[in-house]
């Protein structure tokens, strides 16, 4: 989610990468924060790997500051651990991590998430566990809400998702996994007093979505911190029932690409970009189940919008970034940004027709642009501290901290 910011994460989560790459003799030194560190205050903030055991999980427990438009200030604390397959060429780096925090909102969060490659890239574990106390507010369903259509809803938020993949060829991989959430204790009420689109969908006290998935893997990235190039492909079935202890009958379709098309040049210009669509269909989902902004698996959507600011049965988004070093030691970068995304309407929706673009068929289009610096944390791992500005449509806006880039 775009509301976790354990900044001192990265100063430990890719260690076990030091040393992975070799200095290229033709550009200038790179430098990053561990080096800073160093320098200044003789401070080993990146410990090196063991030599003599470079395939054991190395271990970190660590304090986190975050900030996102949805949570405001968080703290809270992370257990992490890194490691490389054993007898595997170190390519990818296996992560699993435990956080949590407490927002100035109230919110409380749990998290476990987990990326585990097996014996020679064989299998890939994916685990998202969570859960989360979360006083927010939601907008209603469609494409012509604003801001003033926010009521505010409260639930508690158990998730639990697994999935495995296997390869079936040299970079394609096919996998299947169980998804289960459950949202309880829900509350939503209107400023107005009034029934809010939440109302009108079916809210209930408690919802639940269970079923399996069946997807499609390609990633050509290389290194998915900070790709120079390549492409990432997913592309997933869902199917939900009651028969699994779902509330409903219903099936989601998600589609993920990324491109990276490197410009050259000493500074590692770059042009990156990203189409991600999700659908639901054949049954009603659960309304906090629906496809929204910044509702995908890092809720890195809709920079410029809040979570959760649109929210229909289909969720359309599209990106493009230019990305630079600002200077040629790798310390510094920064990004320029720009995206547009829309939902399906609802006919039950109380909302306001409105004009941001033209619509077609009913439908408008939210764009957002903006941009942000980033600071190199690892170099060997690519590692960056993103922090990003952006500006939306109809008055929305936020600050945005993240790991990596956002895509």
């Amino acid at each position: 989610m775009p509301y976790r910011l354990p900044l001192l994460l990265l100063l430990m989560l890719c260690h076990a990468a030091r040393g992975q790459t070799a200095a290229d003799s033709t550009r200038p030194a790179q430098l990053d924060l561990s080096d800073l560190g160093q320098r200044w205050f003789r401070v080993k903030l990146v410990p090196g790997a063991d030599s003599s055991h470079p395939n054991k999980p190395q271990w970190a427990i660590l304090p986190s500051l975050n900030y996102g438009p949805a949570t405001g200030f968080a703290i809270g604390g992370i257990l992490t651990s890194t490691f490389y397959p054993k007898n595997t060429p170190r390519t990818r780096l296996s992560t699993a991590q435990l956080y949590v925090g407490y927002s100035q909102y109230n919110q409380t969060f749990v998290s476990a998430l987990s990326n585990i490659w097996t014996r020679g890239h064989r299998f890939n574990i994916q685990g998202d566990y969570r859960f989360h106390n979360f006083p927010t507010v939601t907008f209603g369903l469609g494409s012509h809400t604003q801001l003033a259509n926010a009521s505010d809803v409260t639930y508690n938020h158990i998730r639990f998702h697994q999935t495995v993949y296997t390869a079936i060829s040299h970079d394609y991989m096919l996998g299947t996994g169980f998804l289960y959430d459950r949202h309880f204790d829900i509350d939503n009420v209107a400023a107005d007093g009034l029934p809010t689109d939440f109302d009108r969908y079916g809210r209930t006290a408690a919802s639940t979505s269970s079923g399996v998935a069946v997807g499609l893997l390609r990633d050509r990235r290389g290194n998915p911190n900070n790709p120079t190039g390549g492409s990432y492909l997913m592309v997933q079935y869902r199917y939900f029932t009651q028969a699994l202890g779902g509330s409903s009958n219903w099936q989601a379709l998600w589609f993920d690409y990324r491109r990276y098309v490197p410009l050259g040049g000493r500074l590692e210009k770059q042009l990156a970009f990203w189409a991600f669509d999700w659908v639901t269909f054949g049954g009603a989902a659960p309304y906090l189940d629906l496809p929204a902004t910044s509702w995908d698996t890092f809720g890195n959507t809709g920079r410029g919008y809040t979570l959760g600011r649109f929210r229909g049965t289909g969720f359309y988004y599209a990106e493009a970034e230019y990305r630079t070093q600002l200077t040629t030691n790798g310390l510094l970068g920064a990004v320029f940004f720009a995206n547009a995304q829309t939902v399906t309407d609802w006919r039950g929706s109380s909302a306001t027709p409105i004009d941001i673009i033209t619509p077609t068929h009913g439908i408008v289009v939210w764009p957002g642009v903006g941009g942000g610096i980033r600071v190199k944390v690892n170099k060997n791992a690519r590692t960056n501290m993103a922090i990003d500005y952006a500006i939306g449509a109809g008055g929305s806006s936020g600050l945005y901290f993240n790991l990596n880039e956002v895509f």
